[in-house]
């Protein structure tokens, strides 16, 4: 198998990018991962590092896609980006996955133009996958999409329940629409129209979940617009920054004695670590032909490592094939109503 790195995606290009494909192959000694970048830079890192490897190779580039570039103009003036050219590579079977912490729209875009979209998908989706505990719930969309129709809804949800199933082992996802209230009446009359498909259409369909819910695992797929979803995620990076920062300062003046404070520092910083993402690494791009996953611009090299053997395991596991095979079921349904 070989995946494809953007070498120079994050914001702190190609350090964690380079360090986070040399964990990933101390733990998979036989996956291949080819980093696309600026080769003086990306040869630079490894030498300080001192790593070598026939199952890393170089793929040199000349042009980087900035955060701030618009989606829509970057194949056209980037065609030579680190970006551009790893999903190149899987278009040309060349690699099997993408894996980038650069801009999110261009990969959007990009995976879009050159991938393009599962038969039958009508909108590919990024799903966030949020830790409760015994296991975690997926969140989608959280960012693709802001004008969607109800249909859309019920596309995210099979996507969304193919990746849970398939790659984190959940089966016949439990699924809830992301709502003000629980009652079917509520919300904007698309959400009521949404609600209305999906309880017609999905058997394992729980009804709607209020945002509170959303942590005490009684959903294990959550659909919503990408406006929202997007703005839960934020928050939900936020909240916990905020917390491990108001911990560690209540910490430092409350306690006293240096044994305790380490006690509750230890305590504390288990239960955080299962809320960090760079335990998860990358979302998936679901709906375009080919396996993308978008890591966080700030992702340190345990963060890309992660987002790598997400990407290895959703190739294994034949997403792709299974998200297919599941938009195809809705396919008659949704083309024959006015949904």
């Amino acid at each position: 198998m070989n995946i494809v790195v953007d070498g120079m995606g994050s914001d702190y290009a190609p350090t964690p990018e380079i360090r986070g494909c040399i964990m990933a192959l101390q733990e998979y000694p036989d996956l291949h991962i080819t980093i696309t970048g600026k080769q003086n830079l990306i040869q630079q890192e490894l030498n300080s590092v001192g790593f070598t490897s026939h199952n890393l190779s170089i793929y040199p580039t000349t042009q980087v896609v900035e955060m701030t570039d618009k989606p829509s103009s970057v194949y056209k003036k980037k065609k030579d980006s680190s970006l551009v050219t790893g999903i190149k590579l899987v278009q040309s079977g060349k690699a099997d996955a993408f894996v980038s912490a650069g801009n999110t729209g261009a990969i959007l875009s990009i995976s879009l133009f050159l991938l393009g979209r599962i038969e039958g998908v009508r909108r590919p989706a990024v799903a966030i996958y949020l830790p409760v505990y015994p296991h975690g719930v997926v969140l989608c969309d959280a960012g693709a999409n802001i004008n969607i129709k109800p249909h859309h809804f019920l596309q995210f949800a099979v996507m969304a329940s193919q990746y849970m199933e398939h790659v984190h082992g959940i089966q016949n996802p439990r699924i809830g629409l992301l709502n003000i209230g629980e009652e079917d009446s509520k919300g904007t009359d698309l959400y009521v129209k949404a609600h209305k498909l999906l309880n017609k259409s999905l058997p394992t369909f729980k009804g709607n979940i209020e945002g509170r819910y959303i942590l005490n695992n009684i959903i294990d797929v959550i659909v919503c617009d990408g406006f929202l979803g997007n703005n839960i995620l934020k928050f939900a990076e936020g909240w916990v920054s905020h917390i491990t920062e108001q911990i560690n300062r209540k910490i430092k003046t409350q306690v006293s004695s240096p044994e305790e404070a380490e006690d509750i520092k230890r305590i504390f910083t288990e239960v955080m670590s299962e809320y960090d993402y760079e335990e998860y690494g990358g979302v998936p791009l679901l709906g375009v032909n080919g396996v993308c996953v978008i890591c966080h611009g700030s992702s340190p090299s345990r963060a890309i490592k992660n987002g790598i053997l997400e990407a290895k395991k959703s190739v294994e596991e034949n997403l792709v094939t299974f998200i297919q095979n599941g938009i195809h079921q809705y396919i008659k349904y949704i083309e024959t109503r006015n949904v």
